[in-house]
């Protein structure tokens, strides 16, 4: 495993790694298997177990350190931060051009609450110090990803699949008749 997602090694899909768990896993265990030990098979059965439970705890080590190295988990937080940043701008901009002067202030303290919260983060990840509110500030931007952000891009992903849909782009003349080719 170390050779497949060690160290130095990018960052693997959690199915790949999986998958290379179970094969290595199952190979380690017909090894075992196929050198001859004293004792018996019920004393090479508690090794085995032992084999296998060893595998399975380095495995779960192995996740978190490869999931770690994953670039769009690290940059959640202050993505789910910064959405939430720009979403409040904008709707403290339209609310005060149009009057809703409390609506617009509102706004403006959440943005700012926010901003406070992002340098906090940072500072957190940077320094080290206080992890626990840095962990956090990590679960509730993952609440609010979840609940509220993700559920918007996917309304937002789905209409841009139906627009192109409804309103295809104009084919250009080859990939008319390479399309033509094909049939």
């Amino acid at each position: 495993m170390e050779e497949i997602c060690g160290g130095d090694k990018p960052f693997l899909a959690p199915n790949d790694l999986q998958t290379k768990h179970l094969q290595l896993k199952e190979e380690s265990v017909k090894l075992f298997r196929g050198v001859k030990k004293m004792g018996g098979e019920e004393f090479s059965r508690r090794y085995l177990q032992q084999l296998e439970s060893e595998i399975d705890e380095l495995y779960i080590q192995y996740i978190k350190h490869n999931d770690s190295k994953n670039i769009f988990h690290a940059a959640r937080t202050p993505a789910t931060l910064f959405v939430v940043i720009f979403i409040t701008y904008v709707i403290a901009g339209v609310t005060g051009f149009i009057g809703l002067d409390i609506i617009a202030s509102l706004c403006n303290m959440i943005m700012g609450l926010t901003l406070i919260t992002l340098c906090t983060w940072a500072y957190i990840r940077y320094s080290g110090e206080y992890r626990e509110l840095g962990a956090v500030i990590d679960q509730v931007a993952a609440a609010l990803w979840d609940q509220a952000l993700y559920k918007l891009y996917s309304a937002a992903a789905t209409h841009r699949h139906l627009y192109h849909q409804a309103f295809p782009a104009p084919k250009s003349e080859s990939t008319e008749q390479s399309e033509k080719k094909k049939i």
